[in-house]
């Protein structure tokens, strides 16, 4: 097992300093804390099945896809403002810049550089400036984006939490939060669990479009815990032309005030876990607010009665088309939707049309070298779960 490394010195403007230049031993001790994090949230919870999607297959093709494109397309993205200033621009919550996608960032390109060397085509030693880009961009958009100090969850306080709202904001929700009884309680429920299926299944069965952010403590020992659930409202996936149009909203927070007696825990990439697992009957106040426009507006019952029925209706037919495409285009749809995150900071810096977004052509290649189960199953487990070490990633630098 690696031996667990010690907090650096500079642990404070390692996590709040935009300016300060890591050392690379300040790197790596962020890249094994982050990846000892991932692998045991791997480890004890994710089971990577779909009835549509090789789930195996599509995430080794993705992250090694991130691997060779994340480096370029972040810094054509810097070329036009910096990540503090794309995290200035717009709200902190209900778009496709959330937490749970700046998170995903480095984990899934570090991935892909152990893919490459497990596959023998890189040495641990390749790369360290392009590595060091995106640890950069993650490092300076994550400063900006939260407002508690830290990068991880695991590092905040209270430990497994993650706070992006200012008291501002934090305030402007409270003030449209409804008390929760059993109609607004029943409509949110419904409301809520349509609109992360379709989002789940938008996005291949990943969850890339769900993201938790809390517990926000309130002074009466309350909590509040916000879900942002995102469409794909910029025409982002080719496979829901006809279909996005149908719905009359695209982005979506849901706010919860819970109670002490429930225990809100975030992991590493910004999913919440509860207890007790049904919350949602403790519920005080709540709303759904729509973020279409970069505003927050909270929706009445009826508009929320509204977006449910399309919801229902676009999940059918995406269902549909998506069981009637080819297994192998299916797959394509996955890889390139797990290795697009990056597209909505370049549309908000204003380059999105200066990117090759295609897939490079020996990843959409190796759909039949990777679709086979056993050789899917043993890569996957030797980098998320690799017996030899505690963490997902080996130092930079080699």
């Amino acid at each position: 097992m690696t031996a667990q490394l010690s907090a650096p010195e500079n642990v404070k403007a390692l996590y709040t300093d935009a300016s300060y230049e890591p050392t690379l031993e300040e790197w790596n001790w962020l890249v094994h804390e982050g990846g000892a994090a991932y692998k045991s949230e791997l480890s004890a919870r994710t089971v990577f099945e779909s009835e549509l999607f090789g789930m195996n297959t599509y995430i080794l093709m993705s992250m090694m896809e991130d691997y060779l494109r994340v480096p370029e397309r972040l810094r054509a993205i810097r070329r036009h403002a910096t990540p503090a200033e794309l995290v200035g621009r717009a709200l902190p919550i209900g778009n496709k810049r959330s937490f749970i996608n700046l998170a995903a960032m480095p984990l899934h390109y570090l991935t892909g550089r152990e893919l490459f060397v497990d596959l023998g085509e890189n040495s641990l030693s390749d790369g360290l400036e392009d590595q060091l880009e995106v640890l950069r961009f993650w490092r300076e958009a994550t400063i900006a984006m939260r407002t508690d100090g830290v990068l991880y969850n695991m590092h905040a306080d209270p430990t497994n939490s993650s706070h992006v709202v200012d008291d501002r904001l934090l305030d402007e929700i409270r003030a449209n939060l409804v008390p929760a009884d059993e109609e607004v309680k029943t409509a949110i429920r419904k409301f809520g669990a349509r609109l992360t299926a379709y989002a789940f299944l938008e996005n291949c069965d990943a969850r890339t479009a769900v993201c938790d952010t809390g517990p926000y403590q309130l002074e009466d020992g309350t909590f509040l815990a916000l879900r942002e659930t995102c469409a794909d409202g910029d025409g982002d996936f080719p496979w829901l032309d006809g279909i996005r149009e149908t719905l009359p909203y695209q982005h979506f927070v849901i706010a919860y005030r819970l109670p002490s007696t429930v225990q809100m825990d975030n992991n590493v990439w910004g999913t919440a876990w509860f207890t007790p697992s049904d919350y949602q009957a403790d519920i005080l106040e709540t709303r759904v607010f729509c973020t279409d426009g970069d505003v927050l507006r909270p929706l009445d019952l009826a508009e929320i009665e509204e977006a449910t029925k399309a919801i229902r209706k676009a999940h059918r037919a995406l269902y549909q088309r998506l069981a009637e495409t080819d297994p192998e285009e299916r797959n394509l749809y996955a890889t390139q939707m797990y290795a697009w995150k990056t597209k909505p900071w370049a549309r908000l810096a204003g380059c999105y049309d200066e990117i090759d977004w295609t897939v490079t052509p020996r990843i959409a290649e190796s759909y039949e070298k990777f679709s086979d189960p056993d050789l899917a199953l043993q890569l996957i487990g030797g980098i998320f779960v690799p017996q030899d070490r505690d963490s997902c990633f080996r130092p930079l630098g080699g």
